[in-house]
């Protein structure tokens, strides 16, 4: 939608014709060529992908998302194949019980470590 546009003659009348003709226009430049049609449609999944991926920072817990995304695959890794958590769920457990007393601050992932124990023992 665009706004309304005034126009007068030299005579002090309204010029219809040439609002006509600048409405049509402005409509025209407004439209999307085609290239930019396709481009907006195809980069919608895109813009609705990364707002989920954002909501995270957007509300202070960028640090969390991105422990997730980078160390919670380190710690699948090492706990499968170098500690055994397949074998041996109840060693890891222990293992990590103890780092969580060395370091309080890591407590805030302990219900995560524990989840993805029981999730990997149950295969």
């Amino acid at each position: 939608m665009t706004a309304t546009i005034f126009r007068y003659k030299p005579n002090g009348e309204r010029d219809y014709y040439l609002e006509q003709i600048e409405r049509e226009e402005a409509e025209r430049r407004a439209q999307p060529v085609d290239g930019e049609f396709w481009a907006y449609i195809f980069s919608l999944p895109i813009k609705a992908l990364a707002f989920v991926l954002f909501l995270p920072f957007r509300y202070g817990y960028g640090k969390h998302f991105l422990f997730l995304i980078f160390v919670t695959p380190v710690i699948l890794f090492v706990g499968a194949l170098v500690l055994g958590i397949h074998a041996h769920p109840h060693a890891f457990l222990a293992y990590w019980q103890t780092y969580i007393i060395r370091n309080p601050g890591a407590v805030h992932w302990t219900w995560l470590v524990r989840y993805l124990t029981q999730w990997i023992h149950a295969f």
